[in-house]
């Protein structure tokens, strides 16, 4: 459940030259390019909407009454209003350490890694040197532990993998942490540790590729179809009964150990799931429209979630996909939270959560996410922990609780 960098624009260059798929496994982009295109369609119609629906409200406003028409085999859930919360806010200031916050990462709750660097945003590898700092804290932001160094300015990545390991990637190679910031190795860029591959994989060491790749991210990066191979075992023996090609395919693995491959073809969305960790595979009906897959943190709820007017969304029900309503029309990202509940995020600003076709919103948020013509929206995503992940541009909102009880804190 990918999500994209906040130097997005920076890293495109250094990915298309040196690490053509160097994310995690998802299909966190295709969202985020079929919503672009939805709220382009949208613009004109806008400016109106805000007029007559006001913002967050309106989210439920254009939702309201979206349920299955069709009568539930179970009972619906219902979303409780969330209680009235508290946004901690939460700068983080390194003394004695320049430059700007580039990126920000957490693993969990508590743990999570943060980027600073001196350089441009649009820096040039054969530039001059800049300073970089990757820092590390334990404690939701209340304190950090850092290391600097001196690199030639140009793209970088940060890569985490849990609390005390996590990779830094640039043109020079790749800098690693395996003590939570107090010790760095440095690695050439075209033969990455095994942390890299670890962190662009799943739990299992799962990933797609091509065939003939040494590990996720490696070349080659282009071929007519891809596989779902293990890092240091190459193609798993047996396949999905699906055609994957490198930009039509997701990758997901669930905390109880099934796998899921979803396709995005002519006539919708289709999906293979293994129960083995990829020794067989089962493939369910397809959906129709573009949709994503989302997993709850438990890995027991499978949704798929359509990226298309209207927001669809399907439910699992054994080996059947249960039509259960519609999103917020203007809903950009959603994720799954459990117990059947969706945490969804706004074009035009806010969050809230949805159950059976009902949409509440999360007051203490709408402020500081209210989009303005300059501002980037926010994507959501949901920890393993199950900690609510809501980033927009260099600021990271963390939720921590259980269903939509939760406490927020702000970092930027």
């Amino acid at each position: 459940m990918r999500e994209t960098t906040v130097v997005e624009r920076v890293f495109a260059e250094f990915e298309a030259d040196a690490l053509p798929t160097f994310r995690p496994p998802g299909v966190a982009d295709a969202q985020r390019r079929v919503r672009e295109r939805r709220r382009r369609r949208r613009s004109v119609l806008a400016g109106l909407t805000a007029l007559l629906v006001g913002g967050p409200a309106g989210a439920f406003a254009l939702a309201g009454g979206a349920t299955d028409p069709q009568p539930a085999p179970t009972p619906t859930p219902v979303v409780p209003s969330p209680p009235a919360g508290k946004l901690t806010e939460r700068r983080i200031a390194l003394n004695g350490v320049p430059g700007r916050l580039t990126d920000i990462r957490f693993v969990d709750a508590r743990a999570g890694w943060a980027l600073f660097d001196t350089c441009g945003p649009e820096g040039d590898p054969a530039g001059r040197d800049c300073v970089r700092t990757v820092a590390r804290t334990t404690d939701t932001g209340r304190t950090w532990r850092y290391s600097s160094w001196t690199e030639a300015a140009g793209p970088v990545q940060l890569l985490p993998l849990d609390p005390d390991t996590a990779t830094v990637t640039s043109v020079r190679g790749h800098r690693v942490t395996r003590d939570g910031a107090a010790t760095f190795t440095t690695h050439p860029l075209d033969d990455p540790p095994a942390v890299v591959s670890r962190a662009m994989a799943t739990p299992s060491g799962l990933y797609v590729g091509c065939p003939g790749a040494e590990g996720p991210g490696r070349f080659p990066v282009t071929c007519d179809r891809s596989q779902v191979r293990r890092i240091g075992g190459g193609a798993l023996p047996r396949q999905p009964a699906l055609t994957i090609k490198p930009d039509n395919v997701g990758l997901f693995e669930g905390r109880d150990g099934r796998v899921w491959v979803t396709v995005s073809r002519t006539g919708g969305t289709a999906v293979a799931t293994s129960d083995d960790r990829g020794a067989t595979w089962r493939t369910l009906p397809t959906v129709p429209g573009a949709a994503a897959l989302a997993l709850s943190p438990d890995g027991r709820e499978v949704w798929l979630l359509g990226l298309e007017r209207p927001d669809d969304v399907w439910r699992l029900a054994g080996d059947r996909w249960r039509h259960s309503g519609g999103l917020p029309d203007d809903t950009l990202q959603a994720a799954a939270v459990g117990a059947g509940v969706l945490v969804v995020t706004s074009a035009y600003g806010g969050l809230g959560f949805w159950a059976g076709g009902r949409y509440t919103d999360v007051p203490e948020l709408t402020r500081t996410l209210r989009r303005t013509q300059d501002d980037r929206s926010a994507g959501v995503s949901v920890l393993p922990d199950g900690t609510i992940e809501v980033r927009q541009g260099q600021t990271l909102i963390l939720g921590s609780g259980r269903s939509t009880d939760r406490t927020w804190v702000r970092l930027s």
